[in-house]
C-alpha cells in the first residue's frame, strides 16, 4: 500500500470537507440575506454588510480554488496548507459567529404588519428574545404658534387589552361619580401609556422646552386628532359620525384610546390628564351636565377663562378642536357657573 497516496487522499478528502463546510455557509448567508431584502425582516446595517462581505469571500475563495475541487491532482504539501489556511477562516469564522449571537438574536426580527385604518399599524415583532405586539400611529401636527411636530403614538397589545378589561369591570354603585370613574382609568393606565409619555419627554429634552411649551405640545397633539362620538348606547342616525356606541359609560382608556385614536371629549381629558399629571402638572378634569361636555383646567400662568378651586386658578382648555389655546372656552359653553371639577391631580373632591 501506498502509504504517501493514502495520506493525499485523506487530505484531499479533509479539503473538501471544510471547503463543503465553507461552502453550506456562504450559501446560509444568501439565504439570509434574500430573506432579508425580500421580506418584512430588519437587520442591523453593520451586520448585512459583515454577511455580504463573507459571501464575497468565500465565492471568491472558491473560484480561485475550483480546479482543486474538481479533483485536479494535488500535492499532499499543497493540500496541507490550503487545510490549513482552511482551518483558520473556519476558527474565525466561528468567533465572529459567536460573538454576533446576541446581537443577530437581538437585531434579526421577523415584523408582520396589519393595517388598523389608513393612519394605524399593528405591528407584530418576533425576535429570537420573544413576541412584541404593539400598534403604531405617526401623528403630525401644528402646535398653537403653527410650528410643525411629528411623534409616534405606540402603546403594547396586550396592555390595551387590559386597559379594555379593567374599564369594563367598573362597578357603577350609588356612590358614581365622574371623577371616581375618570380616576379609575388614570390609574390603571398610566403605566400602560408610558411609551408614549416616555416619547413626549424625550423630545421635549431634545427640543429643550419650557413647562408651558411641553404643556402645549401635548394638548394640541390630542387637538388635532379627529373628532369621533363615543356612546354608551347604540348609535343613531342622528348621531354626529363617526360614532361608536355600547361602549360602557361612553369613554376609551386612556390605552385604548392611543391604540384606535378614537375619541370625543372625556376620552381626549382623561387621556391629557393621565399624561400631564405624570409629569406633575396641577392638572383637573371640569365637566358640565349642562353642555353635556368635559374639558381640561390648567393651573398655569395664563390669560382668558378659568375656574377657581382652593384660591388656585384653573384654566379651561378645550380639547376637541384644533388650536384652541390655553384660556379659551368656546362661546356655547362659556357660562362659567355650568361647570364642575371632576378630578384634579393629587386632590380628593
Amino acid at each position: 500500500m501506498d502509504v504517501k497516496k493514502v495520506f493525499n487522499s485523506f487530505l484531499l478528502v479533509l479539503y473538501r470537507l471544510f471547503t463543503s463546510c465553507l461552502l453550506v455557509s456562504a450559501i446560509l448567508l444568501i439565504g439570509i440575506v434574500l430573506i432579508t431584502i425580500l421580506t418584512n425582516m430588519r437587520l442591523n446595517r453593520n451586520l448585512l454588510l459583515l454577511l455580504t462581505v463573507l459571501i464575497i469571500m468565500l465565492f471568491s475563495y472558491f473560484w480561485k480554488r475550483r480546479k482543486k475541487l474538481t479533483g485536479q491532482k494535488i500535492s499532499s504539501s499543497v493540500l496541507f496548507f490550503e487545510i490549513l489556511k482552511l482551518g483558520i477562516v473556519i476558527a474565525i469564522f466561528s468567533i465572529v459567529s459567536f460573538g454576533l449571537k446576541n446581537q443577530f438574536g437581538t437585531t434579526f426580527s421577523l415584523v408582520e404588519t396589519e393595517k388598523v385604518d389608513e393612519t394605524i399599524t399593528l405591528i407584530t415583532d418576533s425576535t429570537a428574545t420573544g413576541i412584541s405586539k404593539y400598534y403604531l400611529s405617526q401623528q403630525t401636527w401644528k402646535d398653537f404658534n403653527r410650528k410643525k411636530h411629528s411623534l409616534p403614538f405606540k402603546v403594547n397589545y396586550m396592555d390595551v387589552l387590559k386597559a379594555h378589561k379593567n374599564r369594563n369591570s367598573f362597578a357603577i354603585t350609588s356612590e358614581f361619580s365622574w371623577g371616581i370613574f375618570y380616576k379609575h382609568l388614570v390609574d390603571h393606565d398610566t403605566p400602560l401609556i408610558e411609551a408614549l409619555s416616555l416619547s413626549f419627554y424625550n423630545y421635549q429634552k431634545e427640543s429643550n422646552m419650557s413647562r408651558r411649551d411641553f404643556a402645549e405640545l401635548i394638548i394640541s397633539s390630542i387637538q388635532d386628532i379627529p373628532y369621533n362620538l363615543i356612546l354608551s348606547d347604540e348609535c343613531k342616525e342622528t348621531d354626529i359620525k363617526p360614532c361608536f356606541g355600547n361602549i360602557k359609560l361612553g369613554v376609551y382608556a386612556p390605552a385604548e384610546f392611543v391604540s384606535s385614536l378614537r375619541a370625543d371629549c372625556d376620552t381626549r381629558t382623561v387621556l391629557i390628564y393621565t399624561i400631564l399629571s405624570r409629569f406633575n402638572y396641577d392638572v383637573a378634569i371640569l365637566n358640565s351636565e349642562k353642555y353635556l361636555h368635559s374639558v381640561i383646567g390648567l393651573n398655569i400662568p395664563s390669560t382668558g377663562k378659568y375656574k377657581t378651586h382652593n384660591t388656585k386658578k384653573y384654566y379651561f382648555v378645550e380639547t376637541t378642536a384644533r388650536g384652541c389655546p390655553i384660556g379659551y372656552l368656546p362661546n356655547d359653553v362659556s357660562n362659567i357657573s355650568y361647570w364642575k371639577f371632576a378630578l384634579i391631580h393629587n386632590k380628593h373632591l
